[in-house]
């Protein structure tokens, strides 16, 4: 079981992969822009980020630079999901996944494990 932090501002979409994740035993938390996303981890490192790039107020590239200065080694992986260019911009960030929306489910499932292993002593 892992904390998985949903930042995103469609808030069905949030619902969606809370539902998704918690079914595989997941916790999850939502945040709806970059600068709910950075209290939230101020309080509490998740295990892992989903994020999204396209968001009012704080959108995701600015938030993940916020992640790596903030939290720089102990940062946790972070797997962008998002219908502009989450490859390209995986390669730009150097986050450790990427997905395009819209997404299959146990494709994010089985990437969502990968990065939880992979971030796991």
């Amino acid at each position: 079981m892992a904390d998985i932090l949903l930042v995103d501002d469609d808030i069905a979409l949030t619902r969606l992969l809370s539902m998704i994740l918690r079914l595989k035993g997941h916790r999850t938390e939502s945040a709806t822009n970059g600068h709910k996303a950075l209290d939230y981890v101020r309080e509490r490192c998740p295990d892992l980020i989903i994020l999204d790039l396209e968001m009012p107020s704080m959108n995701g590239r600015t938030f993940f630079r916020q992640l790596e200065m903030r939290l720089r080694k102990r940062r946790p992986p972070v797997l962008l999901l998002s219908a502009f260019g989450a490859r390209t911009a995986q390669e730009e960030l150097g986050a450790e996944g990427a997905m395009d929306k819209p997404f299959d489910p146990d494709s994010l499932l089985t990437q969502v494990d990968d990065l939880l292993q992979g971030s796991r002593p």
